[in-house]
């Protein structure tokens, strides 16, 4: 297994919720950092209306990191995130 890495970092809020990455994904560091601040913006803006606690659970949402694909979806108070 190859590590993804991204050229930007972009460092999420203390109070992002843990990251659960499937077996094939594998990041460290900031890369780690990036790609959880990225998935928890991702569900951020999938947020309907429908949905009282701000969290759309229960379905994927897809979003892109520099060419890398990703799927993430709600895993209780944790983003579980595999590649797309």
């Amino acid at each position: 297994m190859t590590a993804i890495t991204f050229r930007n970092h972009v460092i999420g809020r203390v109070d992002n919720p843990f990251l659960i990455l499937d077996s094939g994904i594998e990041v460290h560091g900031p890369d780690h950092d990036t790609l959880r601040a990225h998935a928890a913006d991702a569900m951020m803006k999938a947020i309907t209306s429908d949905d009282k606690s701000g969290w759309p659970r229960g379905r994927w949402i897809t979003f892109e990191i520099e060419g890398h694909q990703f799927k993430a979806k709600m895993h209780r108070n944790d983003i579980w995130v595999q590649t797309r």
